[in-house]
C-alpha cells in the first residue's frame, strides 16, 4: 500500500488480536517515525517500545481505566440515570470498546523529551514546538504502520487520568510526558467508513478549507 491510501485508509484501531509483530517490523516503524520534521532540529522526542508482557498489561489497564473517565467526562448521561449510574456505564463501555488492548503485541509511548535549546523568550513557543514535532513523528509511524497492514489509534487524554500509575510503570523521570501513545498490533478487520455517531458530526472538508482570508470557506 503507497503512502497515499495509506492515509486514506488509516482508521482509529481499537480491536486487536495477539498476534505477534515481529522486530524487524517495529524498528522499521521507528526508524520512519523519526524521520518527521523537528522544530530547531531539537529532536525532542523519544518513542518508549514496550513489549514485556506484564507491563504491556499495566499499560493497557491504565488507558482502559483512563478510557473509562474520559467516557464518564464526555458522552453525555442518559436521561434519568445518576452519576454513578452513568460511571458504571462509562467503565462497560470502556471494556466494550477497549477490552483487547489487554492482548496487543506492543505499546509505543511518544515522549516529549525536553531538551533545554530555547531561549527564556522562547520558551511557550519551544514547548508547542516540541509537541508538535512528537505529534509529527507519531503520524509517521500511524501511516506507515496502516501501509504495513498494523492497526493504530493515537492516544493523548486517556494516559493522563492514570499519569502518576503510567510514570511508574515506565520509569518516566518527571520531566519527560507520555503525550501520544498507541497500541500496534494486527486488527482482527480495519474498520469501514465512520460510526454512525461520529459520521453525523463529520464537517465536510470543504467547510474547514477558506480561502486567501478567514470565513471564505469553499463551502
Amino acid at each position: 500500500m503507497d503512502a497515499l491510501e495509506a492515509i486514506r485508509k488509516r482508521r482509529a484501531v481499537r480491536t486487536y488480536t495477539d498476534q505477534p509483530v515481529d522486530d524487524e517490523v517495529v524498528d522499521r516503524l521507528l526508524r520512519l517515525a523519526l524521520r518527521a520534521p523537528t522544530g530547531g532540529n531539537a529532536q525532542a522526542w523519544s518513542l518508549l517500545v514496550v513489549r514485556e508482557a506484564e507491563r504491556r498489561r499495566a499499560v493497557a489497564e491504565i488507558v482502559i481505566a483512563g478510557g473509562a473517565r474520559y467516557f464518564e467526562l464526555m458522552r453525555p448521561a442518559a436521561e434519568g440515570t445518576t452519576p454513578e449510574g452513568h460511571a458504571e456505564w462509562a467503565r462497560g463501555y470502556a471494556e466494550q470498546v477497549l477490552g483487547s488492548y489487554r492482548q496487543v503485541p506492543v505499546w509505543i509511548v511518544g515522549l516529549v523529551v525536553p531538551r533545554g535549546n530555547y531561549p527564556p523568550e522562547m520558551k511557550e513557543a519551544g514547548a508547542v514546538d516540541d509537541l508538535l514535532s512528537l505529534g509529527f513523528a507519531m503520524e509517521n509511524l500511524f501511516i506507515a504502520a496502516r501501509a504495513l497492514g498494523l492497526g493504530t489509534v493515537p492516544t493523548t487524554a486517556f494516559q493522563r487520568f492514570r499519569l502518576d500509575e503510567l510514570r511508574q510503570v515506565l520509569g518516566l523521570p518527571g520531566e519527560v510526558d507520555p503525550a501520544i501513545m498507541t497500541p500496534l498490533g494486527y486488527p482482527p478487520a480495519f474498520p469501514e467508513g465512520l460510526a454512525p455517531a461520529l459520521k453525523k458530526n463529520r464537517r465536510a472538508w470543504r467547510s474547514l478549507v477558506h480561502d486567501e482570508t478567514w470565513g471564505a470557506a469553499r463551502a
